[in-house]
């Protein structure tokens, strides 16, 4: 815009006619190039230098002093940017620039310009590549410290916190004098910045200097500084999140500095405040769901409970529908700490980045809904809390998620329950030695493993590999005969004995809290060995889930386990034998299996309600909401579908939500936005979305506030994004946590159907006994991996099951050779429990 502006006045403003209006119109045009977004960077910079050039043949030094200076200046910032050309050459004539306009910028007559000038000649000796390097500090650090001398903290506080960073930097690196006194000197002046430069105030500036000081105390192994410096800086990178109300926004803000967070948790190690590095791996993941517990429960004091009712609808559909656009707009530039090469007259130092390409993955008109019907919910929403605020007028809709507590979080915990959270860093191809961690959590202590750089690149190779055989129908069957040997691997690459090892003998419960990309896998189906595990048993071989008698679960995080065990005291559970049942029976008519797994199932439940093949749609869902908000119990058994494009049109397959068979295949790659018109099933049938429940829907519209367990009997319920840097734990059992349920259990890959059968019944045969979800379904999977084939047959006659289904269990039967027809972890590991 700034651009066509000036465009539009150089048709007024001639050289010739208006000399002096046209150079400040040029020189305009130089600084709308030099802060251009679009287009590529470096051929911006060259048509800035281009138009600060043009306008000095007007801007002379005798007949506009000021002018000319300022332009010198700008030209000088243009060069010290450049791209283009021989970086040392660049420099030189940068500082040539500043020293020209120092000529007419003089201390009497322009002290602020003359001291802004001083800073930007100093950072450009900062940078110089000619000359000696010592003496190029020296000469940065006496322009630094004049320029203080006349910008004042005191005077110009946000100015003279950026010079006294800019002059710590310069401390850091300088190389005459003695060491500590200068780093002394550097930690003295970035405390001091930081005085000003605070997370609430500014917290770029804060982001800026924080990260510097941290890094200065990381490298000089000065752990308390460094931690006091990362801490800064994480305090102003979640205040610049504050007010966002896009959350990828916010998602990449974290990304962005993510380097401070692991540096953070490195020094946290290495100074052993093991609970401030787990507080910090909390802090570093995006957060997204922690921000919807706890703001759905935010509710104005005078409001009525239909106006609770309605705000609580409201909020969840308007962000689960922003959650959904969100992924059809391109992001603005990152956040980036300001430099000071320009000041009154300059140019200011956007560090602007390239714009980012993005194409659509819905289709117009389901966006277009989608769009209309946030706008709509927004307006409604708008209109509540105007009528709210009328009588409660400080009334706000989010509010300041505080990091978990990690010493109150242990108190909560009993003496049997231990806990391993990992965290899988970002820099497996740099140089740091620093990959990751494990931590082991108990009532009384964190013990940390520590993962090397080569380690995690290893891990990441083998999680490539894995998921790429997954995926490809040409390599699935190797995927599926290899499983156990890859597990084996996966082991060993986290070092599963050591990390075991850790754990007192007396624990009986595992929380497993994954990283990233390990939510993908079947952790509690990783073995182990152990001397030490158990008394009895020497030189101990076993699963994870053999070895915790009271069982082994996930939670996405510390902190969502702590929200979700809050429930408990909110909740009145019904008695055992009046327990409510709510179920999906194979809506595609084409899951055989899961007719005898339901029906045998709900004899379990009084009351139970079905809806049955064809009934199972998303009208009849709709229709059955009251039931399904009074269930205690949900159990879906049918098809799932996870989206890796976009995870929140992951769903669960309805009747009447496929395409016919005989229906012409959609448009192909060629149409991405009519493609996604649908998901795709393994089986290569398409879904439309709208007839499907979506994970979208889940955190827009589901309520389940006696929920104890959803169970989710399809195929890659489980799933969650592998892709993104931070822990973003966005799936199907993330949102039934949120719409009320307890405990999800769900699946990490396409499981099959008959396997899957007999483990969900055997699963609830042993629910009503165990202490948890997470114990009955270990129970069920150990059951199922040692059943011989002999003392399957009793078991099913035992279940007394109609002439159909014990036919096509025979015949499943008859087709296995094995003796024990399950025990390979294809048919039992899939499953797992979330929750508490």
């Amino acid at each position: 815009r700034a651009i066509a502006f000036s465009e539009a006045a150089l048709q007024v403003y001639t050289r010739p006619a208006f000399p002096r209006d046209w150079a400040q119109t040029i020189h305009n045009f130089a600084n709308a190039y030099y802060r251009r977004i679009k287009g590529e960077r470096g051929e911006n910079i060259e048509r800035a230098i281009a138009f600060y050039e043009a306008a000095l043949q007007v801007r002379t030094r005798d007949a506009f002093p000021q002018d000319w200076a300022m332009t010198q200046n700008n030209l000088a910032t243009a060069y010290s940017d450049r791209i283009k050309g021989e970086r040392g050459e660049n420099i030189e004539k940068a500082i040539a620039f500043y020293e020209a306009a120092l000529q007419v910028r003089t201390r009497d007559v322009f002290p602020q310009d003359w001291a802004m000038t001083q800073n930007n000649l100093a950072i450009a000796y900062t940078d110089r590549i000619k000359g000696e390097r010592g003496e190029n500090i020296e000469k940065a650090i006496a322009f630094y410290e004049a320029a203080s001398e006349v910008i004042t903290r005191a005077a110009f506080p946000e100015d003279g916190a950026q010079i006294q960073n800019n002059l710590a930097t310069a401390y850091s690196d300088r190389i005459k004098g003695e060491r500590a006194e200068n780093i002394e000197k550097a930690i003295q002046l970035f405390k001091a910045a930081l005085q000003v430069r605070t997370p609430t105030a500014l917290p770029i500036g804060c982001l800026q200097t924080g990260r510097n000081l941290g890094y200065l105390g990381f490298a000089e192994s000065l752990w308390e500084t460094a931690i006091f410096g990362y801490e800064k800086a994480i305090e102003a990178v979640e205040q610049s999140r504050e007010g966002i109300t896009s959350d990828n926004r916010k998602r990449e803000i974290i990304e962005e500095n993510l380097d401070v967070y692991e540096k953070m948790m490195q020094s946290c190690i290495n100074h052993q405040q093991y609970d401030k590095a787990l507080q910090t791996i909390e802090r570093s993941k995006s957060r997204y769901l922690v921000e919807l517990f706890t703001n759905s429960e935010i509710y104005p004091k005078t409001a009525t409970e239909t106006e609770k009712q309605q705000l609580q609808n409201l909020r969840r559909q308007i962000a689960a529908s922003q959650q959904l656009l969100e992924t059809e707009t391109p992001s603005p530039p990152p956040l980036s700490p300001p430099l000071t090469k320009g000041g009154p007259g300059g140019v200011p130092e956007d560090s602007p980045s390239q714009p980012t390409t993005q194409t659509r993955s819905l289709s117009p008109e389901y966006f277009q809904q989608q769009k209309a019907k946030l706008e709509t919910t927004s307006q409604q929403l708008t209109q509540l809390l105007e009528q709210i605020k009328q009588r409660e007028p400080e009334f706000t809709l989010t509010q300041k998620v505080e990091p978990i507590d990690i010493t109150k979080f242990q108190q909560t915990l009993d003496t049997e329950t231990a806990i391993i959270e990992w965290y899988i860093g970002n820099n497996s191809n740099s140089e740091e030695s620093w990959g990751g961690s494990a931590f082991i959590i108990t009532r009384d202590s964190i013990k940390p493993v520590t993962y090397t750089t080569t380690e995690i690149a290893e891990l990441e190779t083998w999680k490539n590999n894995y998921l790429d055989e997954y995926r490809n129908k040409n390599t699935n069957t190797t995927w599926q005969k290899t499983l156990s040997q890859k597990l084996e691997k996966l082991s060993e690459i986290l070092r599963l004995n050591e990390i075991i090892a850790h754990i007192p003998p007396n624990c009986k419960q595992l929380i497993l809290v994954p990283h990233r990309y390990l939510h993908l896998f079947p952790l509690h189906a990783l073995q182990f060995t152990s001397e030490t595990r158990f008394q009895e048993k020497t030189n101990f071989r076993g699963y994870l889930l053999d070895s915790f008698p009271a069982g082994v679960k996930y939670a996405p995080s510390l902190q969502l386990l702590e929200l979700v065990k809050n429930r408990i005291t909110t909740r009145n559970s019904p008695p055992p034998n009046q327990q409510q049942l709510f179920a999906l029976q194979n809506p595609t008519e084409d899951l055989f299996n899961a007719d005898m797994e339901v029906e045998t199932i709900k004899t379990r439940f009084n009351p139970h309600q079905i809806l049955l093949k064809k009934q199972a749609t998303k009208t009849a869902l709709n229709e059955n909401r009251e039931n399904l908000s009074n269930a205690n119990y949900l159990h879906f058994s049918c098809h799932g579908i996870f989206n890796f494009d976009n995870p929140l049109l992951s769903s669960l397959v309805l009747a009447d939500s496929l395409e016919p068979q005989t229906s012409p295949p959609p448009p192909e790659s060629n149409q991405p936005a009519e493609k996604q018109r649908y998901v795709t099933l393994r089986s290569g049938r398409k879904a439309i979305p709208e007839k499907c429940l979506t994970l979208r829907e889940i955190f827009a519209d589901l309520q389940l506030p006696q929920c104890s367990l959803v169970t989710l009997s399809a195929c890659e319920t489980g799933l969650t994004t592998s892709t993104a840097m931070t822990d973003e734990y966005i799936g199907l059992p993330s949102g039934f946590l949120y719409a009320g349920s307890m405990n999800v259990v769900s699946s990490l890959w396409a499981v099959d159907d008959f396997a899957t059968a007999i483990l969900m019944i055997k699963f609830y045969q042993e629910l009503p006994d165990a202490d948890s979800v997470a114990l009955a379904l270990n129970a069920a999977q150990n059951w199922m991996r040692g059943v011989s084939m002999k003392d399957l047959r009793v078991w099913v006659e035992l279940l007394n099951l109609d002439k159909k289904s014990r036919e096509s269990v025979e015949l499943w039967l008859i087709s296995s050779s094995e003796e024990q027809p399950f025990r390979d972890p294809k048919y039992w590991a899939a499953f797992c429990a979330t929750g508490y």
